[in-house]
């Protein structure tokens, strides 16, 4: 596959990766428009071209571009895709697009648009496969961002070099990969893609991710433990799967430590591409509902792991690393491009347990023992043409310094650099290879420690033979005739890392809100008793859904399944927590005897990025909002007089004649995990009555099928199945591994209804920001009360939140700046306990933090940017609206600030 022009000719045939000809190895990082300001793009790409990389992975979020179906925005500022085009060519960068449909990247529903998910008006059936609806509105993405993409080709005079289509597919269930994944490569290709188009697999199943669609190239995207001592055999592994096939390993995600993507190179790979090695904020998309929890977790706003440039653009130590494995990569060049991936001990090392060795062509090796302990130590390399000039075969003593991966040399020809002889051994990194004007003095520059050994091996007159060596920093310069060499040793040169920021603890006061939420939010026509619509089917794409419900006297219990992701109740005026059960089934327990009201406020943080079938809204395509509420009438316990059917025991492959009968799962059997099929026949409740069937204690999935239908898998999350069938009795089949000690405690069959409905509200998350910003600068001065000092400390009493009472912060500006600090951007580090806070600034929403019970991930919860340039008025102010997770209440302990110059 090949794409052409005079800059940025990448070929990726006989197993090389070639850039106009020339064998290369690239170095990418993910750069993402969505997450940084349009004012900041040109900063953070000028940061990514000086740190040595030169190509950046750009995820293109569909979601973001087509907020509501067939809008397709990709010009105004903060979509300008084709502005960043270009500002990534004016900084020699490469890119690869990756447009999706589908891109992960922790964002809400992994970039697919929110109107394709849940009960919206015209949702597929299916998504990431051959559904014509889901196809339907897919063409039309493609239709609008491919051809953008296309102009921008460095076939054309641009900057994308490569182009992705779709994302880690291996990792979901697609029962038509190769339909699928064909359909979207014909049709870049119809839009017209020229560069090559690859395919990346997130588990190493090459044809799951790429269909093996023609003309696809498959990509590993790889992200081990850093610490791994099996790391390198993995990665050497890919390298001769793609070899096999004349391509070139390229690893489109990994970690973002400099170690291991230099442990990657040395195992084979072509391009690295460590994921998000420059961070980002979620602004201006909503992060998403993830399985890195137990299993769910929300995804921070602050997207952030750890890559050499911060959200906020600092640049980190690691960014040092980046030149430093950049400078060595552009020193060797095309010998190390073209080498060939060697495992350790193939080469004369001693001491080291991880790493690898690249063989050159013509001969000698890159050798990279990788030091993943944390220990410092001392390795030995021994050199043949050493050990033939000196006459000895004593081990060359090597400081490996802790956490390191160093490119040293080994037996390596000077041929190819127009020198006669050997760099016999160096323990330092090669960063230059110079020669004079006249090309009578080659000079070799290294990078190292003061304990770094060279050692070159050069003829002289006759057949003798001069050893040049360098200890230490310092120049030697070769006395044998012909061209001379000289070698240059130095320290690594001053640290481009910026120092961290230094935070204050900021002032404010405090405006109680009182009902503001309750009554916030336009009313929703609705019938008096029905089924609640998700927050997709009432045009919601990120906010609240308030519903207000009456339960019968009758009601022993409320049940809420599906409910996602922040779920708030409130039974009879009293507020009964926050509780984010990722769609699992909330019970609230019911006095007996009385009618009830019920509250429930459903926020969307964000929709799923993954298809995990452990909670029911941690599925891709899940929707968002209240969910199925009922109110249960009775419940019976069934678990017993179930028919075996099948048995997970060798005597017998068919259902029996004569089943047994026994409790559900308490067939007793020495084959632990064999599959056993339960059934039994259960009532149901009358006309305006429901049945359902709760797995009580489920220890393991199991597949239930009512009255011969399609099975469902049933998870130990959500151990409820609700019984709709229409008629009098339904019949039940449950497919189950065989569990000794027990597949469950206990069944029930529960009599249901849907309560009635007396309200709906739904509330857009930027109208409530406007509505929080009103309400701030109409209030009274009076009703503002200072916060006292002793309430503004980290770790101290802090002010207390009460359950359902929630208040707006006002921040106090920092010194120096007026009421909007305008100039510049800020960075809050916000500390509560048990408390929901929301920053707003300028109007707008600038994130979320969840500080207490529910699992978050992918950054810092504590962290947020208000960045420079998103307050224009000196009017405007940051406020925090803080609310209680917990039915006792919360603490929010402190804010503390500090300024950024972006």
């Amino acid at each position: 596959m090949t794409s052409a022009v005079n800059r940025g000719l990448i070929d990726l045939s006989s197993a090389r990766l070639d850039l106009d000809g020339i064998p290369s190895v690239l170095l990418c990082s993910s750069l993402f428009p969505f997450r940084i300001p349009r004012s900041q793009w040109d900063h953070r790409l000028q940061l990514v071209a000086e740190s040595g990389y030169r190509m950046i992975d750009l995820y293109v979020h569909w979601g973001f571009h087509e907020e509501a179906p067939g809008r397709i925005d990709l010009t105004s500022p903060e979509r300008d895709l084709g502005h960043f085009l270009d500002l990534a060519r004016t900084h020699g960068l490469l890119v690869m697009a990756r447009p999706g449909p589908y891109i992960c990247s922790e964002t809400d529903g992994g970039g697919l648009p929110w109107w394709l998910h849940g009960d919206a008006d015209g949702a597929p059936a299916a998504l990431r496969t051959t559904d014509p609806a889901y196809l339907a509105a897919v063409d039309r993405w493609f239709g609008a961002v491919i051809p953008l993409l296309a102009d921008a080709q460095v076939t054309r005079g641009g900057s994308v070099a490569l182009v992705q289509i779709e994302n880690e597919l291996d990792f979901f269930d697609c029962p038509d990969p190769d339909a699928y994944m064909d359909h979207l490569a014909r049709s870049a290709r119809a839009h017209g893609i020229e560069v090559p188009i690859i395919a990346c697999a997130g588990q190493g199943e090459l044809a799951g991710a790429t269909g093996e669609a023609a003309g696809v190239v498959p990509t590993v995207n790889l992200y081990p433990d850093d610490a791994s001592a099996t790391f390198d055999e993995e990665t050497r592994h890919y390298a001769g799967v793609l070899a096999a096939r004349d391509l070139p390993l390229l690893v489109t995600e990994t970690n973002r430590r400099h170690r291991t993507l230099r442990r990657e190179i040395l195992a084979g790979a072509r391009l690295v591409a460590p994921y998000l090695q420059t961070s980002g904020f979620d602004h201006l998309v909503l992060p998403s509902a993830g399985n890195w929890g137990d299993p769910g977790n929300l995804m921070t706003h602050d997207y952030d792991f750890g890559g050499y440039i911060s959200p906020e653009g600092r640049r980190r130590p690691e960014y040092d690393e980046a030149i430093a494995l950049a400078a060595t990569l552009e020193a060797w060049g095309e010998r190390l491009a073209t080498a060939a991936p060697v495992p350790l001990d193939a080469v004369p090392l001693e001491g080291a347990r991880a790493g690898g060795a690249l063989a050159l062509e013509g001969g000698g090796h890159i050798v990279g023992p990788a030091e993943i302990d944390g220990l410092a130590r001392t390795v030995g390399l021994r050199s043949s043409a050493l050990a033939r000039a000196e006459g000895s075969a004593a081990p060359v003593a090597a400081a490996l310094d802790p956490g390191a991966c160093p490119f040293w040399a080994l037996d390596v020809p000077l041929a190819p650099w127009g020198v006669e002889g050997t760099l016999a051994i160096a323990t330092a990194e090669l960063i230059a290879v110079e020669h004079d004007e006249t090309g009578s003095e080659l000079t070799l520059r290294f990078e190292g420690g003061p304990r770094s050994r060279i050692a070159l091996v050069l003829p002289t007159s006759g057949e003798g033979e001069e050893i040049l060596r360098q200890e230490g920093h310092g120049t030697v310069r070769s006395a044998a005739a012909g061209p001379a060499v000289r070698i240059v040793v130095g320290p690594r040169g001053e640290s481009r890392a910026d120092p961290e920021p230094v935070r204050e603890t900021a002032g404010g006061s405090v405006l109680r809100l009182g009902d503001v939420l309750r009554t916030a939010g336009a009313p929703v026509p609705s019938a008096t008793r029905r089924a609640l619509p998700g927050a997709e089917a009432l045009g919601l794409a990120d906010g609240r859904v308030q519903a207000e419900l009456e339960l019968s006297a009758e009601a022993t219990e409320a049940l809420l399944l599906g409910a996602a992701d922040l779920v708030r109740l409130e039974l009879d005026g009293v507020d009964r927590g926050l509780h984010v059960p990722h769609g699992a089934p909330l019970s609230l327990p019911l006095p007996p005897g009385a009618q009830h009201r019920l509250r429930i406020v459903a926020e969307t943080w964000g929709r799923a990025n993954f298809d995990d079938a452990r909670l029911p809204a941690l599925r891709i395509g899940a929707g968002r909002g209240v969910g199925i509420v009922l109110e249960v009438r009775s419940a019976q316990d069934v678990t017993d007089l179930w028919e075996v059917r099948r048995l997970p025991d060798r005597r017998t492959r068919d259902e029996l004649e004569v089943p047994p009968l026994r409790d559900l799962g308490g067939w007793s059997s020495a084959n632990p995990g064999a599959g056993t099929t339960y059934a039994r026949t259960v009532p149901l409740p009358g006309t305006d009555r429901l049945g359902a069937l709760r797995l009580h204690g489920l220890t393991e999935p199991v597949h239930v099928a009512v009255d011969g239908g399609e099975e469902q898998l049933v998870m130990p999350s959500a151990p409820i199945v609700l019984l709709d069938g229409g008629g009098a009795s339904a019949d039940l089949a449950i497919r189950a591994p065989h569990v000794p000690g027990g597949l469950l405690e206990r069944a029930e069959l529960l009599e249901v209804a849907l309560p009635v409905v007396h309200a709906l509200r739904r509330m857009p998350e930027a109208e409530l920001a406007e509505m929080l910003t009103r309400t701030a600068r109409e209030a009274e001065p009076s009703r503002w009360r200072a916060l006292p000092a002793e309430e503004q400390r980290p770790s101290g009493p802090g002010l207390r939140i009460g359950a359902g009472e929630p208040v707006l912060l006002r921040v106090a500006p920092g010194e120096g700046r007026g009421p909007g600090g305008v100039d510049g951007g800020e960075l809050l580090e916000i500390h509560g306990a048990d408390v929901q806070v929301t920053v707003l600034a300028g109007g707008r929403r600038v994130s979320r933090h969840v500080l207490g019970a529910p699992v978050t991930a992918g950054g810092d919860p504590h962290l947020s940017w208000i960045p420079s340039g998103w307050r224009t008025d000196p009017a405007d102010e940051v406020l925090l609206m803080v609310e209680a997770l917990a039915e006792r209440g919360g603490i929010f302990e402190a804010v503390r600030r500090t300024r950024t110059a972006r």
